[in-house]
């Protein structure tokens, strides 16, 4: 189905007058000058043409391929709609060409007001500029508000901020490759480097103008041909901008067509008479007819590693070991066994969990505190080196904890997220394949909590982390726990799990998370742990079941289960009862931490001649776990 289109910017009544070579002058600095002295009766032009141009012709040309085409000029869509009447409410420019070059002199833009269209579109595009700062005002207001619109828009053309701040919502951009704006975010070695670093921060789609070079690329491929707009360049590339949107969103998985396609409308297409894609299909399809488009190359297949490593994580009948904790959790465990909490202790305690025999039968992958990604086993390798040589994919947390959240007492919020690309850039330097953010909300009937500033900040930040993360190529773990203790019921355990589950898969879908490179870490819908009739599995299992069919879209790799203070055969028990409802839409699995490490914890007690017993039952939990993988 074509999204509907709203075109944004000026309407504008554009002359075009191709100059003679007689009112062209060169001064003594050899700088070329026209004479452009519009009251002289004796003024000769090669050309001269008036068309409608700005966000009228946009709307003319998607609605000419079919598309449900509207604009702040005609906001109803009107078909056969006279641009006449709104004669006041056009900007005046004269476009004026010389020897192939296009200079643009303007009357003074009018003050717009931003007016809502009378439905959300699925696609704004800015057409053209020149926004006051009280429209950009409205237009973000109405973005927030409808947060599913994608943009489409030329990078030259906006604020350098305004770029930066829309690249969230950007579907498709044009970019100059001579102008290199933003050349602090956008690497312009390559056409290449130029995709891949768009494709970095969300943009879907990119087309690069170089000279008469015009370069589309995606996730898939890139590709260029060389436009021929002998008629007026500026006009042209202003019909090819909207014509590729327009063969974009109906024949996306084509992206050579889509050029080809767009550069022939925008070719054959004359002053107020624009090819329509009908007959630009006809011309293409002539035997004699020759628009070449070079594949210039595959970029790199991010998305390719992405859902390779989530569904890996998921597979059966393995598990992820949580071996994350933070300074905090870590300090309670040791001074409940009376050992002293240091860095030599915390490196001991880690590798003896990692150099367990046969752990790689049973666990996909282990999720590592930032201090053990540094750390080295006794032997000097490093803890990373040492697990990926066990085949063990290699997971780390990035959240910054928790903290109170201001203006909502007994709520928190999770941190972290300043000085988070600086670690992604690191973290995929060492080939970390995946990570894990942590937020948290505890239920309590009497406060209201949680309430839904808390989740919807909360889940905010889990969607923005996940998006950095695919940038960078590691799949993110999202993990909106809703903690055990505390004595609600398991009905309203069932209801604020779902509505935070459901909030959050909207979350990621306005950040254009991509879901089969995503996994989903949540608790088991239970009665807290303090309240006086306590869930069995079978009624944690049916309960949980139900909301992750509900909430859950089966787009998403994988779903695990966190432990969350659950008794460790509480915890494998639950996991079975679940296993035994499936199969499901998505992989699942578990990924504990108390629950695998306690009884190791316990026999170990700081001692070296413990560990082989230690050792003994750790593997025996991952074993229990991941056989409750099965269906008895």
């Amino acid at each position: 189905m074509k999204p509907t289109i709203l075109s944004i910017g000026n309407a504008t009544k554009d002359s075009f007058l191709d100059i003679q070579d007689q009112k062209i002058y060169k001064d003594e600095l050899n700088d070329f000058h026209y004479d452009l002295t519009f009251d002289d009766s004796t003024l000769n032009y090669k050309k001269k043409a008036g068309i409608f141009g700005g966000t009228i012709l946009s709307e003319k040309i998607f609605t000419a391929a079919h598309f449900k085409a509207f604009s702040n000029a005609n906001p109803k869509g009107v078909s056969q709609f006279e641009y006449s009447e709104i004669n006041d409410s056009l900007v005046e420019r004269f476009i004026v060409s010389y020897k192939g070059k296009s200079f643009i002199l303007t009357s003074n833009p009018r003050e717009t007001k931003w007016n809502s269209p009378p439905y959300a579109p699925d696609l704004i595009y800015i057409a053209d500029t020149n926004f006051s700062e009280s429209y950009l005002m409205d237009f973000r207001k109405y973005l927030s508000e409808n947060r599913q619109i994608e943009l489409v828009y030329n990078i030259a053309d906006l604020d350098q901020d305004l770029s930066r701040e829309l690249f969230v919502r950007a579907n498709l951009v044009f970019v100059d490759f001579r102008k290199q704006n933003l050349s602090d975010l956008i690497d312009y070695s390559n056409y290449q480097t130029v995709v891949e670093s768009l494709l970095k921060v969300g943009v879907r789609s990119v087309v690069i103008f170089d000279g008469a070079k015009i370069v589309v690329g995606n996730k898939e491929k890139i590709a260029s041909a060389e436009a021929d707009f002998g008629l007026n360049s500026f006009y042209q590339s202003n019909i090819f901008q909207a014509a590729f949107v327009a063969e974009n969103f109906s024949n996306a998985s084509n992206l050579e067509e889509s050029l080809r396609l767009a550069l022939t409308i925008a070719n054959k297409s004359d002053f107020n008479d624009v090819l329509k894609p009908f007959y630009a299909q006809q011309i293409l399809n002539r035997k004699n007819y020759e628009l070449p488009v070079e594949i210039i190359s595959d970029t790199p297949d991010i998305e390719g590693r992405l859902h390779k490593v989530a569904s890996s994580l998921v597979a059966r009948p393995k598990g992820i070991f949580a071996a994350d904790e933070s300074g905090g959790n870590i300090h309670k465990k040791f001074e409940g066994i009376g050992i002293e909490d240091n860095f030599e202790n915390r490196r001991a305690y880690r590798e003896m969990f990692f150099k367990t025999q046969d752990i790689e039968n049973y666990l996909s992958g282990i999720i590592l505190f930032e201090e053990t990604v540094e750390q080295n086993t006794s032997e000097g390798v490093n803890f990373v080196e040492y697990l990926k040589n066990r085949d063990l994919l290699v997971g780390v947390k990035l959240d910054g904890g928790l903290r109170p959240l201001a203006g909502f007492e007994d709520e928190t919020i999770s941190v972290g997220l300043d000085s988070l690309d600086q670690k992604l850039e690191k973290y995929s330097k060492m080939n970390i394949d995946f990570a894990k953010w942590r937020v948290a909300f505890e239920i309590n009937k009497e406060k209201g909590t949680p309430s839904d500033a808390a989740i919807e900040a909360n889940l905010r930040i889990l969607a923005q982390y996940a998006k950095a993360c695919q940038k960078y190529g590691i799949v993110p773990i999202v993990e909106p726990e809703v903690v055990y203790s505390g004595n609600h019921t398991i009905k309203q355990c069932r209801e604020i799990t779902e509505k935070i589950l459901k909030s959050l898969f909207k979350e990621l879908e306005i950040f254009k998370v991509d879901l089969a490179g995503t996994i989903l870490k949540t608790g088991m819908v239970l009665a807290g742990s303090e309240n006086e009739i306590q869930s069995s599995s079978r009624e944690v299992a049916r309960e949980t079941v139900e909301v992750l069919k509900r909430s859950v879209p089966k787009e998403l790799a994988g779903v695990v289960f966190l432990s969350g203070g659950q008794a460790e055969t509480q915890a494998t028990d639950n996991l079975q009862e679940i296993t035994n409802l499936g199969p499901f839409n998505w992989g699942t699995t578990y990924s504990y931490a108390r629950a695998l490490q306690l009884p190791a914890l316990q026999a170990w007690a700081g001692k070296d001649e413990n560990i082989h017993q230690a050792q003994l039952l750790f593997l025996e939990r991952v074993a229990a776990n991941s056989h409750a993988l099965y269906k008895n």
